[in-house]
């Protein structure tokens, strides 16, 4: 359960690019554990900052609350994303590693599917997220980068 939970964190915050960021901000929780996203080539293109409490690290690295052990590994902080209506704020990811699916908040007004991953994968820790459907129109419009790679994501649990 342990590995399969840091692959879906692996996933969930896979998506991010972060050489494109710019400076640190406040450092988050990490009495349960860390996700560290590690940005693809398109996403790095679309990212606009972290979210607090989130941070850079080696990637964008947001801290692990809750109870994981339920099937399910929370998140704080979140990421800035330039889309089609502007800018999006996605926060609180939520990785279900049943479904292999990545939810967030978009924009503090409801809860979406951003990523998904094989469940499959989790098993080593490291997970590749891809784009839903709603991910892919909140950022282009359209269907048109569903399915592509949005990153990689590593999560570490105490």
């Amino acid at each position: 359960m342990r590995t399969a939970a840091r692959l879906a964190t692996t996933v969930a915050v896979g998506a991010l690019a972060l050489t494109a960021l710019a400076g640190p901000v406040s450092a988050a929780p990490t009495r349960k554990g860390t996700t560290t996203v590690v940005p693809s080539a398109l996403t790095a293109s679309v990212l606009a900052g972290v979210a607090k409490p989130g941070y850079l690290d080696g990637g964008a690295v947001f801290g692990v609350t809750g109870n994981y052990r339920d099937g399910t590994i929370e998140h704080v902080g979140g990421l800035y994303v330039n889309g089609v209506g502007g800018t999006l704020e996605l926060r609180n990811f939520t990785i279900r590693l049943a479904d292999g699916k990545v939810s967030g908040i978009v924009n503090d007004s409801f809860r979406a599917d951003l990523f998904s991953f094989s469940p499959a994968d989790a098993a080593d820790g490291v997970v590749s997220l891809y784009f839903t459907g709603t991910a892919s129109s909140a950022v282009v419009g359209s269907d048109a980068i569903e399915g592509a790679l949005a990153g990689t994501a590593t999560v570490s649990l105490r």
